[in-house]
C-alpha cells in the first residue's frame, strides 16, 4: 500500500489487521486488551478476534491470542515470490562463506525494510549475554521489521529514492534512536545518504545495535528496479580496519553484482 491508497481502505478490515498486528506485536494479548487499544465495544473487538481465528490467522491458547500458523504459510508464499529468491538465497550463502560473518537480505516494505533471508557462519560468533545489544538484539530474523535509518541496509536503499520519497518515510516512520550512534537528524540523514550515493555501500556504525557494525549495499532487479538490499554484520571488534575498509565492501560489492546479473541487470 503506498501512502495514497490509504483513503481507500476498508475500515473494519484496517481493524482486523490493527488486531493482527497488536497480537504480533505483543507475542500475545487478551480481548480486554484489544478492546482498550482500539477503543471499541466488547462485542466488535470479540467479533474481530473470533474472524481472525476462524482463518487461522490467530489461534486462542487459555484467554490469550497469539498469531496463527496461517500467517506463516502466507509469510513463506510472500517470501517465496519475492523477485530473485532461489538467487538470493544463494548470494546469502556465498556471501556468508566469503566474509564469516552474519549476513541478511532485506525487502521495502511501506517505509521500512524486513527481513526475507539470512544466514550465521558456523564460526560467527556474538555476545550472547541478553543484555541490550547482544544477540537478542543484533541477530536479524526472517520476517522482522527494521526502521530504515537505523541499519545499513535501510540506508542504502534510502540513497537510492528521491528526497521527496525519503521525506515521506520520515514523516511517517520519524528517526527513532535506537543508540546513541543513530542518525537522529533529518540533514544528518541527508549529508549521509549523498556519502553511500559517492561511495556505492552503507556503512552502520552501531545505529542499530552497539558493539555491532554493517555494510549494506542495494539490489537492483529488472528495470533498475530496487528490490532490497544486502548486509553483512559483525562485532565492532572484527569488523574494524581493512576488513571494514576493503574485505567486506568488496565481497559485498561483488556477490551483489553477481546477484544483480543472475537477476538479468547488465551492470
Amino acid at each position: 500500500m503506498t501512502e495514497t491508497d490509504e483513503q481507500y481502505t476498508v475500515e473494519t478490515t484496517q481493524q482486523s489487521l490493527q488486531i493482527l498486528d497488536i497480537v504480533a506485536e505483543t507475542g500475545g494479548t487478551r480481548l480486554r486488551e484489544i478492546q482498550s487499544e482500539l477503543d471499541v465495544a466488547k462485542s466488535t473487538a470479540h467479533k474481530h478476534l473470533q474472524t481472525l481465528q476462524a482463518n487461522g490467522l490467530l489461534t486462542k491458547r487459555g484467554e490469550t491470542y497469539h498469531v496463527g500458523l496461517k500467517c506463516l504459510n502466507l509469510g513463506e508464499e510472500a517470501r517465496s515470490r519475492w523477485p530473485g529468491s532461489p538467487h538470493i538465497d544463494e548470494a546469502i550463502g556465498t556471501l556468508t562463506e566469503r566474509t564469516e560473518e552474519e549476513c541478511d537480505f532485506v525487502a521495502p516494505d511501506r517505509g521500512r525494510i524486513i527481513t526475507i533471508a539470512e544466514s550465521y557462519h558456523k564460526w560467527a560468533k556474538y555476545d550472547d549475554s541478553g543484555r541490550d545489544g547482544g544477540s537478542k538484539d543484533y541477530r536479524a530474523r526472517t520476517g522482522s521489521y527494521y526502521r530504515m535509518h537505523a541499519t545499513a541496509s535501510g540506508l542504502a536503499i534510502l540513497a537510492t529514492y528521491p528526497r521527496e520519497r525519503v521525506d515521506a518515510i520520515i514523516d511517517r516512520w520519524g528517526l527513532p534512536a535506537r543508540t546513541e550512534y543513530t542518525i537522529t537528524d533529518r540533514e544528518q540523514l541527508y549529508d549521509e545518504l549523498a556519502t553511500i550515493q559517492d561511495r556505492g555501500y552503507a556503512i552502520d556504525n552501531q545505529g542499530y545495535t552497539e558493539g555491532m557494525r554493517s555494510v549494506g549495499k542495494a539490489v537492483h532487479g529488472s528495470g533498475e528496479q530496487v528490490i532490497g538490499a544486502l548486509s553483512i554484520s559483525g562485532p565492532t571488534y572484527r569488523v574494524d580496519g581493512m576488513v571494514l575498509e576493503e574485505e567486506i565492501p568488496n565481497a559485498l560489492v561483488a556477490v551483489v553484482s553477481e546477484l544483480e546479473a543472475k537477476l538479468g541487470q547488465a551492470r
